[in-house]
C-alpha cells in the first residue's frame, strides 16, 4: 500500500483555506483547490496519494455534491474518506452527503481540535479498512490457490487412466492461458481480464474429467472407434457436467460454471457440427471455443495410442484449414498470433521430457509482440475482401512461415487446396486434380517467379486468368485469381490473399488509354477544372503512369522534374508527414470498391505545401495490372479560411496559484502550441508555437541528448495515446539546462483520431540533480573516483546487449606489478595515493566515452566501445605502461613501478561481460606470467598453456606442497565433521546450531547464520539459525520477515556468479546497506547463496564484528564449499517437512470421509491402512490383521470378496452384508500399487437404510 501523505481542502473561499492549511501544514502534504472541478482534476492526478479530502458544498463551477457524485462513479469515495465541511445545517443536506458517501460531516464555524481529531480518525479508519481489504484478497488468492491445486491433483487422475496423455493438462491449462490473452488484447467485446482468463485457464484441466466414466477399452483402443464405441466415448462431456454438477456446493460458483461450460461444449464447432449439443457460432461459450482449439492442437502434436505426433507447422494448418472441424474465425486470426508461443510450449512440456526449471503454479507466457491493430486492421480487410467477392475463394498465405488458411470457399470446386499440409503441396495439388492441364504452368507460377515479381515490384494487386474444373457438371470454366497484398507498410511481411472467382461474360473494365481526343480532354478542360488528373500504378511508390504531366498546373514541376526529382513516383511528390495517412487510406477505401476521397498536402517546385483533394478509382486493364485514376483539386485557401472559422476548444482552468508548472495545449491539427502566461517568466524567452513536428527535432532550447525522448513521445501522443509523460532539460532564462516534466492526456475527435494533448510542465531539476548525485556517489569507487565493478559491469551489459555483436570493443584490465611491496615500504596512505595519480594517469589515456572503473585493490578496468582497431587499442596500452614507468621516479627509487594489461574483444573472445571478463584476465595472467610489465591480448592455445603452469611458476615446490596439504587438511576435517553431523543427527536444528558453532569457532569469525526464503514469498526471508561468539549481540530476533528491497536496491544482487558476497570493509557499499549492517556491529563479512534449481533460497554468511579481516582465498573456498553443504542438507529437509505436511493433510482428509476406507494386501488380505471411520465401526481392528477375520470374524476369505471381484479388471463394485456388524455396504475396490506390491483401496458406503426400504416395500406388495 503506498504512503497516503496528502491532505486536499476544496474550498472558494481563501480564508477558509487558509484557517485549514494551519492545522494541518505540519502533519500532511496539502493540496488547494477553489472549486470541485479543480478538485477532481487533483484527485485523478495524486489519487494514491491523498489520505482525505476536506469539502465545502457550496462553489462556484462544481459544488460539493457533484464532486462525491463523480467520486463514487469512479470508486474515488471508498477510497478516500471525504470530511465535508459546511455551514448548512438542514437535515436534507446531511442526508444527502451521507447517501453520497461522506465519511463524517464537521458544520462552520468548528473548532481546530475538534476538526483535526474527526479527520484523524476518518483518515485511520479508511486506512485500516484498505488494509483489511488488502488482506482479504491476498487469503482469496491462497484459498483459490489452494483449490487450484487440489482441482489439478483430481483431474490428473485421467492422465494416469489414458496411459499417453502425459502432460496433456499441463499443456491444455497453458495454451488456453495464452490464446485468452491474445483474444482479450484483440477483441475487447468478450470483456477478458488478467482475472478472468487465470480462472478459465484453471478450469481448462476439467475439459476431459468425464473420461474417468469412459471404459478404457475404449478410451485406450489403438484402432479407429466404431460408431457404436464413438457414441460412448461423445458421453464424456456430459458425465463431466453430471460430476461438476455435485460440486454446486463450492464457494467458488464463477470457476464452477467455466469449468461446467468447458466440459460441455468444448467439442462443439463453429458450424454447429459438433457435440453434445450441435451448437453453432457465438452460442457456444469463449471458454469453450479456445480450449477446443488448444485441444486439438495438443492431439495433434503429441502421441496417442491411435496415431503418432505430427509437426506443429502441419497441425496448425489442418486447424486453420477445418480439417478437424469449424472454428471461429476470430480465434483463428489470434491463434495466428501465437503460433511460435504454441510450438514453443509443445516442446518444452513435451510428454516424457521434464521440465528445465520447475514449473511455477501460474506458468509465465513468455515475452511477445502482437500487433493487435494489425490483427483487427486484417481481420476487416479479409471481410471487406468477402463482400466485394462474394462467392469467391479467399486463400491467405504467409509466405515467411508456410501457413496458409482458406478463409472461405461457397463450393467444392476448390477443395483441393486443403489437402497439403504446406502451401506448396496444397497448390500442387490443386494444380493436379482442378486446373486445365494447358494452363497447370500459369498456377505453378505462384511457387516462383510470379510471387516473388509481386513483392519486388511493390504491387497492390495483381489478376491472371485460368480454367478451372467444375466438380458438379464436370467442365472446366474460366476464372480469375487475384493476388491480393496484406500489409503494406510492412516492407519484410510477405503475406497475400488468394481470390478465385469465376470470370462473367462482361469484358473487362479497361479504360481506352492512348486515345489522342481522350488525352486532349483530360489535359485542358478536365485539368483546368480540377487542377491535376493523374495515373499511376498501384504499386507501393504510386508510379506514374503518364510522366506526371497532370500535376504540372499544381505543384509547378515539369516531366523532367517529376523523372529526376521524384523518380517518377507520386508518393515521393506527397508531403512525408502524409504518405501513410494516403496509402493506408487508398487501401481502405478502394479495397471496399468505392472511390477514394482524401485531403492531403503537396511539395510544389518551390518548396511550398498545398492542401489537396484527391478523388481515386482504382482500374483493372487488359494486362492484368491495376492503375490509379486521380482527380486532384487545389484546396488550399479553403482548408485555411475553415481553419480560422474553427471554434476555440474550452481550455481547462489549472491551478497556478500554488505551483510553478507551465500548463500547454498541442493543437495536433494545427500543429499549433499555447502555453501558460507563466512560461515566459520562468524561461525568458518566446516558445515554440507552432509547426511543431517540423521545428521541434531542431529546437535550440531542448538538450539535443533529450530530443529523441521527446520526438518518441510526441509521436506517441499523435498516434493514439492517451496519457503520456516524458523527462528532459530545457534551457532557462541564463542558458542552463534544468530537467523538466511533462504529463500530457490527448484528447480525441469522433473518428478517435488525436485532436488536442492538454498538460503540464513540471520543474524537477532539483529533484534530478539530487537522484543522479546519489547513483553517481553509489556507482563510484570512493578512492578514485572511478566507477566500481558493478556500476562498470552494469553499463558494460547495457552496451552489449544493444549492439548485439553488430560493433566490435575492446575490454582491458589492468594490475600493477608489486604492489604489495609499495604499500609495505611506504605505507597504506602513501599506497592510495599512488592508486589516485595511476586512475587519473589512466583516465587521461583513454577516451570520454571508455569505461574507466577500479575493480579490486590495484586492478583497473577498461572497456572501449565502438573500437574495431586492435592496433589503436595495443598502442593505448603501450603509452599507458610506458606512462606508469616515469610517474613515480623520484618518489620510489628503490621499487621499480610498472603495470601488466591483458586485452580482449568483443565479439571475437566473447559477446557478454563475463566472458570478456575472464577472457582478458586470463590474458592479463598470461602476461603475469612471461615477466609482467608488458601486455597481452587473449589467445586461447596460449593461455591454456600459461595457466597449467600456474602453480609452478610463482612458488617453490616445497612451499606449495605443504601449502596444498595444509589446505586440504583443514577442508577435509571441515568437511567430513559437517557430513556426519547432518547424517547421523536426531534433531536436525540442534545439529545445525552446532554445526555453526564449530564453524565460528574454527574460523574465529564473529557471527554464523543461515537465511532462507519466507514460506509465503521468495522476496522476504528470515534468520533462521545463528551463532554468536561471546560478546557478540544476536541479531536473530530482529531479522524476521525481512524485505531483500528494503535497502535501496535488491540484495541478491550483490551476489556474484558463484554466488559469493565477499565485503572486506562495509563502508565501501551503499549508503543504506552500510547503515543496515553497521546497525549489526557488522565490519566485514563473506555470504553464500542457497540455490534451488537455479532460484536463490536464502544465505549462509560469516561476519566479522570487531575489525576488519580478510579473508585468504583458502577460508573462501572451504566455507562456500560448506555453505553448499550446510545448502544441500537444510533444503532436503525443509522438502521432507513439506511433504510430512502433504501427507498429514491427506490422512486428515481420508479420516474426514463418512466411508470405511482401507487397504488390504493383494495376495495376503492384511491391512495395511485403516482410515478413522473403520477404527470407530470394527474398534478391535489393527494393521497386520486379515480383513475377513477383523470385519467378519472368519478364517478365510470371504466367498463374495470385492477383491476377488476384481480379477482382471482395474475396479469393481460390490453390494456385501456383514452380519457381525448387522450392515450393508457398497464396497468400491480399486487395484493399486502399495509400495512395491499390488494392494487393493477399499472405500464402503452404509447402504443399510436403503435395503431396509427396500425390505419393507416388498413385504408391503
Amino acid at each position: 500500500m503506498k504512503t497516503r501523505d496528502t491532505l486536499l481542502i476544496v474550498d472558494d473561499m481563501e480564508v477558509n483555506r487558509a484557517i485549514l492549511r494551519s492545522l494541518f501544514e505540519h502533519q500532511y502534504n496539502l493540496l488547494e483547490a477553489e472549486n470541485g472541478e479543480q478538485a477532481l482534476l487533483l484527485l485523478r492526478e495524486y489519487e494514491e496519494h491523498v489520505a482525505a479530502m476536506l469539502l465545502d458544498l457550496v462553489m462556484p463551477v462544481k459544488d460539493g455534491y457533484e464532486v462525491m457524485e463523480e467520486m463514487g462513479k469512479s470508486g474515488l469515495v471508498s477510497r478516500i474518506p471525504v470530511i465535508v465541511i459546511t455551514s448548512d445545517d438542514t437535515a436534507e443536506s446531511e442526508v444527502r452527503a451521507f447517501d453520497l458517501g461522506a465519511a463524517d460531516i464537521i458544520m462552520k464555524p468548528f473548532e481546530p481540535h475538534v476538526v483535526k481529531r474527526r479527520v484523524q480518525n476518518a483518515v485511520e479508519l479508511c486506512r485500516h479498512k484498505l488494509h483489511l481489504e488488502e488482506l482479504v484478497e491476498e487469503q482469496s488468492a491462497s484459498l483459490r490457490e489452494s483449490n487450484a491445486i487440489m482441482i489439478d491433483a483430481l483431474s490428473s487422475i485421467i492422465e494416469y487412466r489414458s496411459v499417453e496423455s502425459g502432460q496433456h493438462i499441463r499443456r491444455i491449462r497453458m495454451f488456453t492461458r495464452i490464446l485468452l490473452e491474445d483474444v482479450a488484447k484483440t477483441y475487447q467485446e468478450y470483456n477478458l481480464d488478467g482475472r478472468t482468463i487465470e480462472i478459465i485457464a484453471d478450469a481448462s484441466s476439467m475439459h476431459d474429467i468425464g473420461k474417468i466414466a469412459i471404459p478404457d477399452s475404449i478410451l485406450n483402443k489403438p484402432g479407429p472407434l466404431t460408431r457404436e464405441e464413438f457414441e460412448v466415448m461423445k458421453t464424456h462431456t456430459t458425465k463431466g457436467c453430471e460430476m461438476l454438477s455435485g460440486l454446486e456446493r463450492m464457494n467458488d460458483k464463477e470457476y464452477i460454471g467455466y469449468a461446467y461450460n468447458i466440459c460441455r461444449y468444448h467439442h462443439e464447432r463453429w458450424n454447429g457440427k459438433g457435440y453434445p449439443d450441435g451448437l453453432k457460432g457465438d452460442n457456444i461459450p469463449i471458454c469453450a471455443q479456445v480450449v477446443a482449439i488448444a485441444d486439438c492442437y495438443d492431439a495433434l502434436t503429441t502421441d496417442r495410442v491411435y496415431k503418432k505426433a505430427l509437426p506443429p507447422e502441419q497441425a496448425f494448418n489442418m486447424i486453420l484449414n477445418g480439417e478437424c472441424g469449424e472454428f471461429s474465425p476470430r480465434l483463428l486470426e489470434c491463434f495466428k498470433n501465437v503460433r511460435e508461443d504454441f510450438a514453443a510450449l509443445s516442446r518444452a512440456y513435451a510428454d516424457g521430457l521434464a521440465p528445465t526449471r520447475k514449473p511455477e503454479r501460474k506458468e509465465v507466457r513468455p515475452s511477445s509482440t502482437i500487433d493487435t491493430a494489425g490483427t483487427l486492421e486484417q481481420g476487416q480487410m479479409k471481410y471487406l475482401t468477402l463482400l466485394r467477392y462474394v462467392d469467391s475463394t479467399v486463400m491467405e498465405v504467409d509466405l515467411n512461415t508456410g501457413v496458409y488458411h482458406v478463409v472461405y470457399m461457397p463450393d467444392r470446386d476448390f477443395e483441393l487446396l486443403r489437402s497439403g499440409s504446406r502451401f506448396e503441396d496444397s497448390v500442387k495439388a490443386f494444380v493436379q486434380g482442378a486446373v486445365y492441364p494447358e494452363d497447370r504452368d500459369i498456377v505453378l507460377g505462384l511457387l516462383g517467379d510470379y510471387m516473388e515479381e509481386f513483392f519486388s515490384d511493390g504491387l497492390m494487386r495483381r489478376t491472371r486468368k485460368y480454367r478451372v474444373l467444375d466438380q458438379a457438371a464436370g467442365v472446366y470454366y474460366w476464372c480469375y485469381a487475384t493476388l491480393l497484398r496484406v500489409d503494406p507498410g510492412n516492407p519484410n511481411q510477405k503475406k497475400v490473399m488468394l481470390i478465385w472467382h469465376r470470370a462473367s461474360d462482361e469484358p473487362l473494365e479497361v479504360p481506352h488509354s492512348g486515345c489522342a481526343e481522350e488525352d486532349l480532354f483530360r489535359e485542358t478542360v478536365i485539368g483546368r477544372l480540377a487542377g491535376g488528373v493523374i495515373k499511376c500504378r498501384n504499386d507501393k511508390w504510386y508510379t506514374f503512369a503518364d510522366n506526371g504531366k497532370g500535376l504540372h498546373g499544381l505543384t509547378g514541376c515539369t516531366e523532367q522534374v517529376i523523372r529526376d526529382k521524384y523518380h517518377n513516383r507520386y508518393k515521393e511528390v506527397i508531403y512525408p508527414a502524409d504518405r501513410d495517412l494516403v496509402s493506408q487510406g487508398l487501401v481502405s477505401q478502394m479495397g471496399e470498391g468505392r472511390i477514394a476521397e482524401l485531403e492531403y498536402r503537396l511539395v510544389t517546385e518551390d518548396g511550398r505545401l498545398i492542401w489537396v483533394m484527391d478523388r481515386s478509382i482504382l482500374v483493372t486493364e487488359e494486362d492484368g495490372m491495376e492503375y490509379i485514376y486521380t482527380l486532384l483539386v487545389d484546396i488550399t485557401q479553403s482548408r485555411k479560411a475553415m481553419e480560422g472559422l474553427q471554434e476555440s476548444v474550452e481550455r481547462h482552468k489549472i491551478i497556478l496559484n500554488q505551483t510553478k508548472d507551465v500548463i500547454f495545449e498541442w493543437n495536433v491539427t494545427t500543429d499549433e502550441i499555447s502555453y501558460s502566461s507563466n512560461w515566459e517568466c520562468k524561461y525568458g524567452y518566446q516558445p515554440i508555437i507552432e509547426g511543431i513536428r517540423r521545428r521541434l527535432p531542431y529546437a535550440s532550447h531542448i538538450n539535443p541528448d533529450d530530443i529523441p525522448d521527446v520526438m518518441k513521445f510526441t509521436n506517441d501522443m499523435m498516434t493514439g495515446r492517451q496519457l503520456g509523460e516524458v523527462e528532459f532539460r530545457l534551457a532557462n532564462a541564463e542558458g542552463r539546462y534544468c530537467w523538466c516534466r511533462v504529463r500530457a492526456t490527448a484528447q480525441f475527435d469522433p473518428a478517435g483520431n488525436t485532436d488536442k494533448v492538454i498538460g503540464i510542465i513540471e520543474d524537477i531539476d532539483d529533484e534530478k540533480r539530487e537522484t543522479e548525485k546519489l547513483i553517481d556517489r553509489a556507482e563510484r569507487d570512493v578512492l578514485t573516483k572511478l566507477y566500481n565493478k558493478r556500476a562498470a559491469r552494469h553499463k558494460i551489459n547495457r552496451f552489449l546487449e544493444l549492439s548485439q555483436g553488430r560493433e566490435g570493443s575492446a575490454m582491458l584490465i589492468i594490475d600493477v606489478d608489486n604492489f604489495k611491496m609499495v604499500n609495505d615500504r611506504y605505507g597504506h596512505m602513501f599506497g592510495d595515493a599512488v592508486l589516485t595519480e595511476l586512475a587519473a594517469r589512466i583516465t587521461s589515456h583513454f577516451r570520454d566515452s571508455d569505461i574507466i572503473s577500479r575493480i579490486g585493490g590495484d586492478e583497473f578496468m577498461v572497456f572501449m566501445p565502438g573500437t574495431v582497431n586492435h592496433e589503436m587499442v595495443t598502442e593505448r596500452a603501450g603509452r599507458l605502461m610506458a606512462s606508469l614507468q616515469t610517474m613515480f621516479k623520484n618518489n620510489m627509487k628503490d621499487v621499480p613501478f610498472s603495470c601488466s594489461i591483458g586485452i580482449a574483444y568483443s565479439p571475437e573472445d566473447g559477446s557478454d561481460f563475463q566472458s570478456l571478463f575472464q577472457n582478458s584476465d586470463a590474458a592479463l595472467y598470461q602476461a603475469k606470467l612471461e615477466g609482467k610489465n608488458r601486455w597481452m591480448q587473449y589467445c586461447r592455445p596460449a593461455v591454456n598453456a600459461a595457466l597449467e603452469l600456474k602453480e609452478e611458476a610463482d612458488r617453490p615446490e616445497e612451499m606449495r606442497e605443504n601449502t596444498e596439504h595444509r589446505g586440504q587438511g583443514t577442508v577435509a576435517r571441515v568437511i567430513s565433521m559437517t557430513f556426519q553431523e547432518l547424517y547421523d543427527a536426531a534433531d536436525f536444528d540442534r545439529a545445525m546450531n552446532s554445526i555453526l558453532e564449530i564453524t565460528g569457532r574454527m574460523f574465529h569469525v564473529s557471527r554464523v547464520y543461515i537465511f532462507e526464503n519466507c514460506t509465503d514469498s521468495d522476496d522476504f526471508c528470515t534468520n533462521t539459525f545463528e551463532w554468536c561468539r561471546e560478546g557478540i549481540t544476536p541479531q536473530r530476533a530482529k531479522l524476521r520477515n525481512v524485505a531483500y528491497t528494503d535497502q535501496g536496491g535488491d540484495y541478491r544482487d550483490n551476489f556474484n556468479e558463484e554466488g559469493v558476497f565477499y565485503c572486506l570493509d562495509i563502508t565501501e557499499l551503499r549508503p543504506e546497506l552500510q547503515y543496515m549492517l553497521a546497525e549489526q556491529g557488522i565490519s566485514s563479512m563473506l555470504q553464500c547463496s542457497i540455490t534451488a534449481e537455479g532460484a536463490f533460497k536464502g544465505f549462509v554468511g560469516f561476519d566479522e564484528c570487531e575489525a576488519g579481516r580478510i579473508w585468504t582465498q583458502e577460508q573462501i573456498d572451504c566455507l562456500v564449499f560448506l555453505s553448499k553443504m550446510l545448502s544441500t542438507f537444510l533444503l532436503k529437509k525443509r522438502a521432507e517437512d513439506k511433504l510430512r505436511e502433504s501427507m498429514q493433510n491427506l490422512e486428515g482428509i481420508l479420516n474426514n470421509q463418512n466411508s470405511w476406507i482401507y487397504v488390504i494386501d493383494g495376495e495376503t488380505y492384511q491391512l495395511r491402512y485403516i482410515n478413522e471411520k473403520t477404527y470407530q465401526i470394527a474398534p478391535e481392528t489393527r494393521l497386520g490383521m486379515c480383513c475377513y477375520e477383523a470385519f467378519f470374524k472368519r478364517n478365510e476369505p470371504c466367498e463374495h470378496c470385492p477383491v476377488r471381484e476384481c480379477a482382471g479388471k482395474e475396479s469393481s463394485i460390490l453390494e456385501v452384508y456383514n452380519p457381525v456388524l448387522n450392515v450393508w455396504t457398497l464396497a468400491d475396490s480399486s487395484r493399486i500399487r502399495w509400495g512395491d506390491r499390488e494392494a487393493f483401496l477399499l472405500a464402503c458406503h452404509d447402504i443399510s437404510p436403503y435395503k431396509r426400504m427396500e425390505k419393507e416395500e416388498a413385504a408391503n406388495r
